[in-house]
This record gives C-alpha cells, sequence and structure tokens, in this order.
C-alpha cells in the first residue's frame, strides 16, 4: 500500500503536463487584515517564481474548502480540527508555524468591571451574568471556537440573547460592531493591533495560557486529490519553517509590534 502512495504522489508531482506555477493557500483573514500573507505570498514569489493565491476566510470556512480539494494547502488556527483533518486523509502532515494569542477588548469605562478580574473563568461569568453586550463571530472561524471554549470551559451556556450578538462575519466586522455598540468580544492580536476603528474599545483582559493562539500549515493529500500543486506546496511549507519566509514572521511588525512569533 506505502508503495502504490509513493507511486500515485510520484506521479502527480512530477509529470509536467499537470504542472501549474501557482498554489492556492485557504487560510485565514486574521493572517490577511495583518498584511503578512501578501509580504509572505511577495517574497516567495521573487524567490521561486511560484505565485501563491490566498483565499482568506475563518478558519471553519477555509477547513471546508480545503475538504472539498478546493486549494493546495491550508493555514489555520484551530489545531484539534487541523489534526483531524490530517487523520481523515484530507491533509499529508501538520506543522506548527507560528502563534500569538487572543484578547478580550471592551469599552474603556469596563462596565462590567473584568479588567480587575483573577482569572479567565471569573471574567467570563461577569459577562454571562451582567446586562452588557458581548459579540460574538459565529462563524465557526477559529475564533469564534475559541469563544465558545471559554464558556464551556467556564461551565457556561451562551449569554441571553439580549445581549449576546451575533455577527456571523469576520473580525474586523465584529470589531466594528463591538466599536459601535460599546460591548466586549474576542479577538486575535493581529487583527486588534492593526484594526482602526477602536474608538473607546481597549484590551482589558490578556496574557493568559488559555488565549495561546497556534497556527498550523498543512499541504493537502495528493492521493486524495491529484490536482494539487504537493511539491510546490512542500517547497512553501520549508520556506516558511527553514527559509527566509521564518526570517520575514519573526522580523514582521505592524504599528512597531509583533503580530506573530515563530515556532522554535
Amino acid at each position: 500500500m506505502k508503495l502504490l502512495q509513493f507511486l500515485i504522489i510520484f506521479f502527480f508531482v512530477f509529470n509536467p503536463l499537470l504542472s501549474r506555477e501557482y498554489i492556492v493557500l485557504q487560510s485565514t483573514t486574521s493572517t490577511a487584515n495583518t498584511g503578512l500573507l501578501e509580504i509572505l505570498s511577495d517574497n516567495f514569489f521573487k524567490e521561486t517564481g511560484i505565485e501563491v493565491r490566498a483565499i482568506a476566510v475563518g478558519t471553519g470556512t477555509a477547513i471546508q474548502n480545503a475538504k472539498r480539494g478546493d486549494g493546495d494547502l491550508l493555514l489555520v488556527h484551530s489545531k484539534t480540527d487541523e489534526i483531524n483533518f490530517v487523520k481523515e486523509g484530507y491533509g499529508v502532515e501538520r506543522f506548527d508555524l507560528m502563534y500569538n494569542d487572543f484578547v478580550i477588548v471592551g469599552p474603556s469605562s469596563d462596565p462590567a468591571k473584568i479588567e480587575n478580574a483573577s482569572s479567565l473563568k471569573e471574567i467570563m461569568n461577569i459577562l454571562h451574568s451582567s446586562d452588557t453586550k458581548f459579540i460574538s463571530r459565529d462563524d465557526n472561524s477559529g475564533t469564534h471556537k475559541k469563544e465558545l471554549s471559554l464558556w464551556k470551559n467556564a461551565n457556561l451556556l451562551l449569554p441571553s440573547s439580549n445581549f449576546y450578538i451575533k455577527t456571523g462575519t469576520g473580525m474586523a466586522n465584529t470589531l466594528n460592531i463591538a466599536s459601535e455598540m460599546q460591548a466586549y468580544t474576542l479577538t486575535d492580536r493581529g487583527t486588534w493591533i492593526t484594526f482602526k476603528n477602536k474608538k473607546n474599545l481597549r484590551i482589558l483582559f490578556d496574557k493568559d495560557s488559555s488565549l495561546y493562539n497556534p497556527y498550523g500549515i498543512i499541504a493537502l493529500n495528493p492521493i486524495k486529490f491529484p490536482h494539487v500543486e504537493y511539491e510546490k506546496s512542500m517547497r512553501f511549507i520549508d520556506w516558511l519553517i527553514n527559509g527566509n519566509g521564518k526570517l520575514l514572521i519573526e522580523n514582521f511588525e505592524v504599528n512597531h509590534q509583533k503580530i506573530f512569533f515563530i515556532n522554535e
């Protein structure tokens, strides 16, 4: 069976009639909103002549797209789903690429008084019982999955619909709504740093180990999806982990702040 898999991969990787000079990356809005994807894509093209065409959506949508074979690689931030993606045969191997963290933001006046809470569990209980609004992405993204896990880990059901607002949209739009409604929400730090419409919002809680936010990258399985550019995809992954891509991620800053950190 292993010999058969090798022969199939060899055929589709090295058959020039099936080759194309670009790869399609299913990725998250956070990597696009920060500007990192554009920098990585531009530099990889300059070095290799291989174009990276990124599709930036929520993690849940990116994974579903990849499960249909739409793309060559997957770069998202929901580790359990990524591991299952590989186990189910959609991807070949998951590589740790980088990480940042999630933060809870809200009105500067902090009407729910969460800033001085001693734990994340206490904060979730305060937000659940207060009459202040919480804005949820509700879009099956990595951020939405993390938010749901925070309620669950605090042994809480979702708050009353009067105070729990579902946007069904990306992080930037969710932050815009939180800004307009002076409400609380969960966001990845990278999107928060690059977000320009903060108004009276500010970070009220961060630096908790449970808010750790790892990103993984996976090449789609050429046995399951014979059309994928597996060799070029693995070349991009190696460039990100061991080549100049790693240096670009390490040195990437917005407003003099680091956005992502490399896994050592």
